[in-house]
């Protein structure tokens, strides 16, 4: 999160990284929105100073040191990766601290790992794990990594390969996966420097404009954003990356990934089809080119990626000693009652109150032990949301939030995002050609790499192979297909027990039925627009959300305050989630 409005000069000189709590009570002016916008796009504030070192300086120390008047109680809703941190920030601060969470027993939120536990095994070789949610973590993005040094897990971090890397060097990336559309199978490092038949380099796509033949589609789409690029290339100062951030903002924010496109290729279908096919865009089309451009922003190509060796989930986990007294399980919210001073509803009473409800055996992914419904309620002095808006909006509020608040819970978009991942006993995609050959025969097509990933217009859609193997096996998890919005919609659509022979048929079409014999009949799936408590992968604009909805998501409404990734700018990251977490835990302090 970045700069709020009209914030006080005193807190500035004071500490920098307490920025106007109540931001965003009067705002009159575009000029404004768009300022703050800008300012949270760079995590700025006023005086154009990084938030970033004091938003660490908080993860490693805890909260600015206040005198409590009196013992406070928080309430936090939802005990993800936001809610995890704010509360063991608020309790080392003095706070009394709660957290109410609709699972069982899980924490983490959208950081989910499938992994053996004590009542469930997802794969045959029992070492083995794979990613449903959070997969990996950029190297440029400074808050996450702080947590996971803080909680020590630094040494525990490992490469997450997200191009195919040499096995014996891997600062060498290699491209050998591959691409394949339109029934064209060309590898990754032939397309990328064009060494391919004139008849396959675009891949099958009919491209014949002149303009934009002999360029892969990631090199159309960097010429394409280059005028943007431009405003905010950082060379320059932050002063004029402020000024160019508001200027793209104030022009796109009501464009769609399709309106900029049909105008960056003058209304070439296929030149559209074709990039949005290999850039992974034609699913999104319909959404904000505000959201993909900022996500660019903040990674660049050739980033470094990190994985938590055992699964990422070990970092909410990393948090649970702190806080296991202070969360309820099995307690999912119905009913949030506030102290609106503004309203005459709810005359007298004050503080915050939250209504929960278990939830009956089957309900959520697995079944419960409880079958009876048992309501509770909970009361304290502030209230922290942290679940996300497409939760937040089956929960009753007395009084109702203001209307701006009200429009961006009912209005604020989630995409689908559903994972396919299957076991095999062998890691056939790194053989080498001579294993290949002794093991399956035929046409090469391993990769004689590690990780990476494979891409193809199939509905599999995008393919990751596993970094690192796990213990001493031969075998690993493939996340056989990956997919957002309207590509992810159709495998929601599939039974989760059928969809994974759907799922081999796609790695079989690039990589041969030979391969199928080392399946080893084990698969799990995620769809996060089906899970019961997301609702939904994470918040995506629509086109004109980021000026329309996003400058009141943040806003605290009484004593009510809000975090998650939906109220940063970096949606879908666990690096946003933290930034509101920390934003929202100095908005609560500031109250008192």
């Amino acid at each position: 999160m970045g700069q709020p409005f009209g914030s006080s000069s005193s807190n500035e000189t004071n500490n920098q990284i307490i920025i106007n709590i109540h931001f965003m009570k009067a705002i009159t002016a575009s000029e404004e929105i768009l300022d703050s916008l800008a300012r949270q796009v760079l995590m700025v504030d006023s005086n154009n100073q990084s938030l970033i070192p004091g938003y660490k300086d908080i993860i490693n120390n805890g909260l600015p040191k206040r005198h409590l008047p009196a013992k406070k109680k928080v309430l936090i809703i939802g005990a993800g990766i936001s809610g995890m941190l704010a509360g063991k920030l608020l309790k080392d601060a003095g706070y009394e601290v709660q957290i109410l969470e609709a699972n069982d027993s899980r924490v983490g939120g959208r950081i989910k790992t499938f992994h053996k536990t004590a009542d469930h095994q997802p794969f045959k070789d029992p070492e083995q794990y794979a990613e449903a949610g959070a997969m990996r973590i950029p190297n440029s993005h400074p808050l996450v990594n702080a947590l996971i040094d803080k909680m020590g897990l630094g040494a525990e971090k490992q490469n997450f390969y997200n191009v195919d890397v040499a096995k014996n060097d891997p600062t060498q990336k290699l491209f050998q996966t591959w691409y394949r559309t339109n029934e064209v199978q060309a590898r990754q490092k032939d397309y990328n420097h064009q060494n391919l038949p004139e008849k396959d380099k675009t891949l099958g796509f009919p491209v014949n404009d002149p303009r934009w033949l002999g360029q892969s589609a990631g090199d159309l789409l960097t010429r394409a954003f280059q005028p943007l690029n431009n405003l905010i290339d950082k060379s320059l100062s932050i002063e004029q990356q402020v000024e160019g951030w508001k200027q793209i903002i104030g022009e796109y924010d009501n464009v769609s990934v399709r309106d900029f496109l049909l105008t960056s290729f003058d209304n070439d279908e296929i030149a559209i089809q074709y990039v949005g096919t290999l850039q992974n865009l034609t699913s999104r089309s319909f959404l904000s080119l505000l959201h993909m451009f900022i996500d660019s922003f903040y990674i660049n190509p050739g980033e470094t990626y990190w994985e938590i060796k055992g699964g990422n989930y070990r970092l909410p986990e990393a948090l649970l000693p702190y806080l296991q007294e202070n969360i309820v399980f099995n307690a999912r919210a119905t009913e949030i009652r506030w102290q609106d001073l503004s309203s005459s509803e709810n005359a007298g009473f004050e503080g915050v109150s939250v209504k929960t409800i278990n939830e009956p055996s089957g309900k959520s992914n697995k079944g419960r032990v409880s079958t009876s419904r048992v309501e509770r309620e909970f009361t304290a002095d502030y209230l922290l949301v942290t679940v996300p808006f497409s939760s937040l909006r089956f929960v009753e509020t007395k009084p109702m939030f203001s209307y701006h608040k009200r429009r961006a819970i009912i209005e604020l978009h989630y995409d689908s995002a559903t994972k396919v991942l299957l076991e095999f006993s062998e890691r056939f995609w790194e053989w080498d050609e001579a294993t290949w050959e002794q093991k399956i025969g035929g046409k090469y097509r391993g990769h004689n790499s590690v990780g990476g990933g494979s891409v193809t217009d199939n509905p599999n859609r995008n393919i990751y192979f596993p970094s690192h193997p796990v213990a001493d096996g031969n075998g690993g998890v493939v996340l056989a297909s990956y997919s957002w919005a309207d590509d992810a919609v159709r495998w929601d659509s599939i039974p989760d027990e059928d969809r994974y022979s759907h799922a081999l048929q796609g790695i079989i079409d690039l990589y041969g039925e030979g391969v199928r014999p080392f399946y080893t009949g084990h698969g799990t799936t995620q769809s996060w627009v089906r899970d019961y408590y997301a609702m939904g992968e994470a918040a995506v604009f629509a086109p004109g959300e980021i000026t329309e909805l996003h400058p009141w998501i943040p806003i605290p409404e009484g004593n009510v305050f809000f975090a998650g990734e939906h109220t940063s700018l970096k949606h879908a990251w666990i690096e946003g989630a933290l930034e509101s977490a920390i934003r929202a835990s100095l908005e609560i302090q500031e109250a008192g």
